[in-house]
């Protein structure tokens, strides 16, 4: 449950605990191994990009993307109206030294969706503490930064965040650390201001994301966007743009036709994982 119901609206975040079950994550943690055992020479857990449509078991990721204690949870911070937009997994491996850099999640995304009315969650799937890297989020910050101009960095194999943003001192003071366990998981504003240090630990630290929009208060470009979005939860005032998937709905038949899987097919991105 969320331990504290005003904390996403006062502070941009909140944690939820105990949602999932041990059996639940299992499954979820079994898919994703196989998943990682199945990676080529050079190919990176990181870059299998929106598993939800892009991997072979994308039924089973849509799957949990509805799941209706997930959407209970969203609900309470978003409303019952309620878009998918995007999934990803965010993985350091053992002894990893890679950072993820204070950023806000909405500057990634304004070519497809803008608004408020957008977030995280981010579940992990093994224990995360300060060891092996877990998030830090400024509490508020998505209050005093919103539409934060962004520095873009070069990729110098010590960050995965290309957008940073300038944070104080006294800032970072106030950030938190999002320790939390298998079966929890926290969900932060597009707008709230995180990142994470290395993973010390001899244990890759695995992370799912799935993110999500108010229908109705939120603008989207379909023809800017790289894959579906998905209808999960509520109505919407559009009717052309999204995959309706709410839950007395069947999962389509055949995966996704969409920019993402076509370059998974063609082999065009180096990035990206050819079988995962």
């Amino acid at each position: 449950m969320n331990l504290d119901p005003n904390q996403y609206l006062n502070e941009g975040y909140c944690v939820f605990r105990n949602v999932l079950s041990p059996l639940e994550m299992k499954k979820n943690q079994n898919i994703l191994n196989g998943m990682i055992r199945r990676l080529q020479p050079g190919e990176k857990p990181q870059f299998m990009f929106e598993p939800h449509v892009g991997s072979r078991h994308w039924k089973f990721w849509l799957e949990l993307a509805r799941h209706p204690k997930i959407l209970d949870s969203v609900e309470s911070v978003l409303g019952p109206n309620l878009i998918l937009i995007l999934s990803h997994f965010i993985i350091k491996g053992t002894e990893d030294k890679m950072t993820v850099g204070w950023h806000q999640d909405q500057r990634y995304w304004t070519k497809g969706v803008i608004g408020d009315d957008l977030c995280t969650v981010w579940m992990p799937f093994v224990k995360v503490n300060q060891n092996n890297g877990c998030m830090k989020i400024i509490p508020k910050s998505n209050q005093s930064y919103v539409r934060k101009d962004s520095k873009v960095l070069e990729d110098d194999g010590t960050t995965i965040t290309q957008f940073e943003v300038a944070v104080s001192k006294d800032m970072e003071k106030n950030a938190v650390d999002i320790a939390i366990n298998p079966g929890d998981f926290s969900i932060h504003s597009g707008f709230v201001i995180h990142g994470s240090e290395p993973n010390l630990s001899k244990r890759m630290r695995k992370i799912y994301t799935m993110r999500y929009a108010n229908s109705f208060t939120t603008k989207f470009s379909a023809e800017n966007w790289h894959i579906p979005f998905f209808l999960v939860r509520g109505e919407s005032p559009g009717k052309s743009f999204y995959i309706d998937l709410r839950p007395d709905k069947a999962l389509p038949s055949e995966q996704p036709n969409c920019t993402l899987v076509n370059k998974i097919k063609s082999g065009k991105d180096n990035k990206i994982p050819k079988f995962y």
